[in-house]
């Protein structure tokens, strides 16, 4: 059926209509022209508009049969069907980026420019365009090599003929079926042929600078990384909708895939709703159970578990965990929902420390890059979206009742940008566990009340996590030290907002604040900043740290900008686009490089233009004698360039892929 019984109501009304005027005014001819034309118009207008609904949902049809399926067995009965017995709860969650973490591409969902865009590879070029409300992507053909790719590990296993000579592959045009993401950045992809396996746009739209850049230059990822050819299903399946399973058959690798809901839906957080709903019919026994004040064992609330069931309706995607019956997950999912047992079929991802003497074989060197890419060397989760795995390792966790809950709402949130539940954005979040210290905040803090230094998540909570093109709060709560620079290359709290002090300033502090015996500190330049070391010398990730830290405003207005310039000009020229990108953004929000314009993926001779540029706005703007050291500035407002170029020659250059 094409169209729905609202459509021929209105249809019929206005044939009505039209015929009701023609039979009043037949009698005049000049009316009778007029009415017919009228007449004839209104057929035709509804006609037409018929058309076009028709169209509309047939397009709307062909869309949902390319993209995964929601149509998930085991109770599962969608978000809408939640909304009139708790309208308030879900218009929050409607509101909220869980929601919109995957969706279909429509015109009210995609966010990216696809008026007539071609976008580049080496060797190869995407050709955007919109048809109506449909997108489309020219481009070589995505099944094509996935086909070449499997012909290419079966030979490589000795289950097929060797590879064939490599050629062009043929172009085809395929429509955008779903999108990922809606608070940041956006991800796009396209159907396969091998059932609804959906394949990467190797493209992200950046919000913020609202532009399209290669997938690889978002994350912190080696600069001569491949374009990978990105598969929904098995991947983004586990935390970009509900419920998911991934159901590829293993000889024809054709997929099947079926969610609950596309997106983060009330089931993922409150299990399947069907029995829920068939019991509730009886507004008897809703009442009771309202008397009672008892609350509803047929449907989970987060709220009333204990502390770790609670945190692992969380966890399930905010955990690093990897899936301990891969073939049971391909088929069932994680055999997860709220409530239930996550660890006996993905349990949490632990930090192993690698053998020195380095790995022993492929199968080794996989799982240290692995490890690498998720944790700091003393297994602190380093990057986004983890935060139940960091927040599992917190004393706060580990021997109080702390939950994600404790600060989080999806419902009654301030924004949704970070769900902080309403007064969770200060030092209440601490407070509602600690009050002593609301009476005492200046003597435990040694800062200002009024001040950054007296937030407490800025001090036990430090963005010392990446992702995202940001620096991101750790969610494991624990008190700043030295020993984390030292022992794991970790940047401290302390010189994270004191971006020109050096190590010892702050382990000279925390000895007398605190009584903390400091370690010995690296010999080498004692007293230069620790920030501007790590800019210069340190990895991939701490650089992409320190750039961002350099444009935060709680370490702008303490440690100043005037001596920032050549660091994030350095910056400008680094081999990982993302840190270019963090330390250009940064820099356009100091002082005198307001418009400054900087192309973070242009080639390479035109990032030395700028960087050149960038330290020649900053000897314009000479800064006024510095009395704090540390930075490379002397008194006379010049670089000290031969240190500064002595620690960029140890810049650590090792290969890096942070897992956000």
């Amino acid at each position: 059926m094409f169209f729905g019984g609202l459509e021929w109501l209105i249809t019929g009304l206005l044939l009505v209509v039209g015929s009701g005027v023609l039979l009043r005014y037949w009698r005049s001819p000049g009316a009778w022209l007029a009415v017919s034309l009228a007449f004839v118009t209104t057929v035709a207008g509804a006609f037409f508009w018929q058309q076009s609904v028709r169209r509309r949902i047939e397009a709307r049809r062909q869309l949902i049969e390319k993209a995964p399926r929601e149509e998930r067995p085991g109770g599962y009965v969608k978000s809408d069907s939640c909304q009139a017995c708790h309208p308030s709860q879900y218009a929050s969650w409607h509101q909220s980026y869980h929601r919109t973490m995957t969706q279909f591409a429509t015109p009210e969902t995609v966010r990216g420019n696809f008026d007539n865009v071609t976008l580049s590879l080496p060797g190869e070029t995407f050709k955007l365009t919109r048809e109506g409300d449909a997108f489309f992507v020219e481009m070589a053909d995505p099944d094509w090599r996935y086909v070449e790719m499997l012909k290419s590990v079966a030979s490589k296993n000795g289950d097929g003929p060797p590879s064939p000579r490599v050629v062009d592959p043929p172009r085809t045009k395929k429509r955008l079926s779903i999108v990922t993401g809606s608070h940041h950045m956006q991800a796009y992809w396209v159907p396969s042929e091998f059932g609804n396996l959906q394949f990467s746009l190797p493209f992200t739209y950046v919000f913020e600078s609202r532009r399209w850049v290669p997938r690889n230059d978002v994350f912190v990822l080696k600069p001569d990384a491949a374009h990978l050819q990105q598969v929904w299903n098995n991947n983004c399946i586990s935390c970009h909708a509900t419920a998911g399973q991934a159901r590829q058959d293993p000889q024809t690798k054709i997929h099947d895939t079926r969610t609950a809901e596309l997106g983060i839906s009330c089931e993922a957080c409150h299990g399947p709703g069907e029995e829920h709903i068939r019991l509730n019919r009886d507004p008897s026994r809703r009442y009771t159970l309202h008397v009672a004040g008892k609350g509803d064992a047929s449907i989970v609330n987060p709220a009333r578990l204990d502390s770790l069931k609670s945190s692992e309706a969380c966890g399930q995607c905010h955990g690093i965990r990897y899936q301990s019956k891969p073939a049971v997950w391909n088929m069932e999912g994680t055999r997860f929902a709220p409530g239930g047992d996550i660890q006996a079929n993905a349990p949490l991802l632990r930090y192993v420390q690698s053998d020195p003497a380095g790995p022993k074989s492929a199968r080794e060197e996989k799982t240290r890059s692995l490890l690498e890419g998720y944790f700091w060397p003393d297994g602190q989760v380093r990057v986004s979206g983890r935060d139940f795995s960091a927040l599992f390792d917190s004393g706060c966790f580990q021997r109080g009742e702390i939950t994600c809950l404790s600060c989080h709402s999806m419902h009654q949130y301030q924004s949704t940008a970070h769900q902080l539940a309403r007064g969770m954005d200060g030092n209440q979040a601490c407070l509602q566990c600690h009050p002593k210290f609301a009476q005492e905040l200046e003597q435990h803090t040694h800062h200002r009340p009024e001040s950054s230094g007296s937030l407490c998540f800025n001090c036990h909570m430090p963005h010392s996590t990446y992702g995202l093109l940001k620096g991101i709060r750790s969610h494991t709560i624990n008190s700043p030290t030295t020993q984390s620079d030292v022992r794991a290359g970790r940047p401290n709290a302390c010189n994270l907002c004191h971006l020109d002090k050096s190590l010892r300033w702050t382990a000279q502090h925390l000895h007398d604040w605190f009584g903390r015996e400091p370690l010995e500190l690296p010999p080498e330049e004692p007293e230069l900043s620790a920030a501007a070391r790590l800019t210069l010398s340190g990895d991939a990730g701490q650089r992409a740290l320190l750039a961002w830290h350099f444009g935060w405003q709680p370490a702008r207005t303490v440690a100043g900008d005037d001596w920032k310039g050549p660091y994030l000009a350095q910056l400008l020229v680094d081999p990982y686009a993302a840190v270019r990108y963090i330390a250009g953004r940064s820099l356009e929000r100091l002082p005198g490089y307001e418009t400054f314009n900087f192309d973070y993926t242009s080639p390479a001779a035109n990032r030395e233009s700028a960087r050149l540029n960038a330290l020649e706005i900053w000897r314009e703007r000479r800064p006024r004698p510095l009395v704090r050291g540390g930075v490379l500035v002397n008194t006379n407002g010049l670089l000290e360039e031969a240190t500064f170029n002595r620690l960029l020659r140890k810049r650590n250059d090792r290969a890096m892929e942070l897992l956000e």
